[in-house]
């Protein structure tokens, strides 16, 4: 009896509507990763009697005499206001961000469905059209109509009442940053300035005219006279205290490594929006800090960050002075000649890592008491000595735009 071999198909938009019985029942397994499935019900239907293995982000139900147009878009796409409108009928797949401005009702009817892997953003006023046609494996954002868009983190400077148009609404996605001491809310009130955000971080000097600017939806944090924001992730060393000086907002996670140690006494204020990572014989002195934080985690003198794929050897922790902590890697390995001994000596900490692959039971017990948001951690298995002749079963079909 014939082998029969597994079909594995890897494409954005996948076309089964003229799949036969006779197609599938020439393959052992049928596996079809897309971003879009196009069907019918027939189709459907059939798919239930056969071994069929499907992951897709979005399915499309058409005819089949259909004849529909596809565009995809990679990236960050813009629909604006006299953008060519679609001559017919099309369905557009943007692998990205997706920004939809006001004005742009005639072009988006030109599309008989946007599916969107990423984030949209848009008008309020417009996303009540797109709830026929949008599909959104992801957020989506709506802003008030008329409004002035600032970047996601607006950060005002002492200038801003001079640039302001009269009686407008300005929009910032996640905050408001309002700390320069020069800044005229008096002069904004009195052009009739107004402001939507989710967050205000403001002076304790500026807050008393600035909060009745902004929304009852706002949260407001007051923040003492020289507090100094620092946007995104940061390392707590002399050349961040320089920069920024010892009253400090961090917007991202923050890192008191071993560089920490000859600063500490010079930070008066502190308050780190996402995690605050401490070198462990630093912990006791920055707990007593006035210091506030998401979550605190506590690393080795030595922290790997950000590997796709890597493998912790013996060498490595053994040559770590301080210890060793990973953080945020999408797959860590423990190599087999680490010693669990070594692990629990050595290895400080696993944070953040999606997977994290050992050699052996004894390493796997240490590594679940160091691991913290971990997604996975599992045991290595040993390579099939007949992987290869198995590798010769998959037929594998990777492309753009596959259609039976």
């Amino acid at each position: 009896m014939e082998n029969k071999k597994k079909l594995e198909i890897n494409t954005v938009i996948c076309d089964i509507r003229s799949l036969t019985e006779e197609t599938l029942s020439m393959y052992e397994k049928l596996e079809i990763n897309a971003a879009c499935l196009v069907t019918t019900p027939a189709a459907q239907a059939m798919l239930g009697r056969f071994p069929v293995k499907i992951d897709a982000a979005n399915t499309l139900t058409l005819t089949l005499e259909e004849n529909p147009r596809f565009t995809q878009f990679n990236g960050r796409m813009k629909i604006v206001p006299g953008t060519a409108v679609p001559e017919e009928k099309t369905y557009l797949m943007v692998n990205g961000s997706l920004d939809i401005e006001a004005g742009s009702e005639e072009t988006l009817k030109g599309y008989a469905a946007i599916f969107a892997n990423g984030s949209v953003t848009c008008p309020k006023s417009i996303a009540g059209l797109l709830g026929g046609i949008l599909t959104v494996n992801g957020s989506l954002r709506t802003y008030p109509d008329g409004c002035i868009r600032l970047k996601d983190t607006a950060i005002l400077d002492r200038f801003f009442h001079l640039r302001v148009k009269q009686n407008a609404l300005y929009y910032a996605h996640k905050r408001v940053v309002a700390l320069d001491p020069g800044i005229s809310f008096h002069k904004l009130a009195e052009k009739d300035i107004r402001f939507s955000t989710q967050k205000l971080l403001v002076s304790e000097d500026l807050a008393e005219a600035a909060v009745s600017l902004f929304d009852e939806q706002t949260d407001i944090v007051v923040l003492p006279e020289g507090c100094a924001y620092v946007d995104g992730d940061a390392e707590l060393d002399e050349t961040l205290i320089k920069r920024y000086g010892n009253r400090l907002y961090v917007a991202g996670d923050l890192t008191a490594g071993a560089k920490a140690a000859g600063v500490l006494d010079q930070v008066s204020f502190l308050r780190v929006d996402g995690d605050l990572l401490v070198a462990r014989e630093l912990k006791e002195r920055v707990l007593e800090m006035d210091v506030e934080y998401g979550g605190l985690y506590i690393v080795g003198g030595t922290i790997v960050s950000g590997w796709a794929n890597q493998t912790l050897s013996a060498y490595m922790l053994e040559n770590a002075e301080g210890g060793l902590s990973a953080v945020a890697c999408a797959h860590i390995a423990i190599d087999a000649d680490v010693a669990p001994e070594v692990l629990r000596e050595k290895l400080v900490s696993i944070i953040g890592c999606a997977e994290v692959t050992c050699a052996s039971k004894e390493q796997m017990d240490v590594i679940k008491l160091l691991a913290c948001d971990a997604s996975s951690i599992t045991l290595a298995q040993q390579e099939s000595k007949d992987g290869d002749e198995k590798d010769t079963d998959v037929v594998e079909i990777n492309t753009t735009h596959y259609a039976f």
